[in-house]
């Protein structure tokens, strides 16, 4: 009986999470607006409804499911809100929402995030354009990253600040990828009210992995091919008296191509001292990996079963997203993972004291 009835309360659940409810927006509009939508946050802002503007005002009605993340607005721009029934004002004007005290809440916090966002957008701009000269990228790069962590602590201040609701839904997708084990797993607590919301499912993914390589854990052995073919160990280097880093990275991978300059730095720094690297790549194409290694200067053991996301590392190690590593002390137990940027250097340092 006791199971029956747990049955039944997780599907109650996944029910009423997509139980449908009205949204009513009557809004004001700057006059080069003359279309104005509401979007699903959750599928990359895909419109589900939409209005003219005639004489600066709007009016949209419709039905959604209940708590699902929006917005309002042109096609720049969209104020987030929680569908929870309750008849919304909103000024686009302004960026500002009247409605339900919660509603009226998540906006206070989405117009605060927004200022980070529009400088964040402004760099990323810059950079695109090539309007960034090369003596000031570095600088410009730490202002990015200074920026970035900066709205992610604020982030998880606004989902510390909101345990007992359902803001946190409108936001968690942003950090979630770069919280390590323990703050994920807080962030996923079942107690919490918005636990069993459709947002959750990719933070839940997430902390399925991360528990494959929580800090703590000895590491698991498995055989793959070295660059000239033959198969190694990961006990060849792991648990051998030494830090040793795992780097999941690939050719293909922008992002780790981008970080790849930052790992050789700290590599020619610190190998000296017994500080070891192992690159995993999820390349396809051998010829492709062993070009990436050669051009980025990889001068590390490089593995890899050229399996893409089928790698046999990605199932043991719970790798989804790459660039990502895993740091390991001389007993083989994980201390760290998804050392990027300064914390890489911080890391070390703290380890080899210079």
């Amino acid at each position: 009986m006791m199971k029956r009835m747990v049955v039944i309360a997780v599907a109650f659940v996944s029910v009423s999470m997509q139980a449908q409810m009205t949204y009513d927006i009557t809004g004001s509009a700057p006059a080069n607006v003359k279309k104005v939508y509401v979007v699903d946050v959750a599928k990359r802002f895909s419109a589900v409804d939409s209005a003219i503007v005639t004489a600066g005002k709007f009016h949209l009605k419709g039905s959604q499911p209940k708590d699902a993340v929006l917005g309002v607005g042109d096609t720049k721009t969209a104020l987030l809100f929680l569908n929870d029934g309750t008849p919304l004002v909103a000024d686009l004007g302004s960026q500002t929402l009247k409605g339900s005290a919660l509603n009226e809440k998540l906006n206070a916090y989405d117009r605060e995030l927004t200022v980070f966002d529009s400088e964040i957008g402004k760099i990323v701009a810059a950079a695109r354009a090539g309007e960034i000269p090369q003596a000031q990228m570095d600088s410009v790069s730490r202002r990015y990253m200074a920026l970035a962590e900066q709205k992610e602590n604020r982030v998880m201040e606004i989902i510390s600040e909101n345990k007992d609701n359902m803001i946190p839904v409108a936001f968690i997708s942003d950090v979630a990828q770069s919280l390590e084990y323990d703050l994920l797993k807080e962030v996923c607590d079942p107690k919490r009210p918005y636990y069993n919301h459709s947002v959750m499912q990719l933070p839940k993914r997430l902390l399925a992995s991360l528990q494959k390589r929580r800090p703590g854990m000895k590491f698991h052995d498995m055989q793959i091919p070295d660059i000239d073919g033959k198969q190694r160990a990961l006990s060849e280097w792991l648990g051998k008296g030494q830090y040793v880093m795992i780097d999941f990275w690939a050719s293909w991978c922008g992002p780790c191509r981008q970080e790849m300059p930052n790992v050789v730095a700290n590599y020619a720094k610190y190998h000296g001292k017994g500080f070891e690297i192992i690159g995993i790549s999820f390349d396809q194409k051998e010829e492709a990996w062993k070009n990436g290694v050669r051009q980025l200067g990889m001068t590390w053991p490089q593995l890899s079963d050229l399996g893409y996301w089928n790698s046999a590392a990605a199932s043991v190690y719970g790798i989804n997203s790459i660039p990502a590593s895993i740091l390991f002390d001389g007993n083989g137990v994980i201390v760290a993972v998804n050392l990027r940027g300064e914390k890489l250097g911080e890391k070390l340092k703290e380890i080899y004291g210079f």
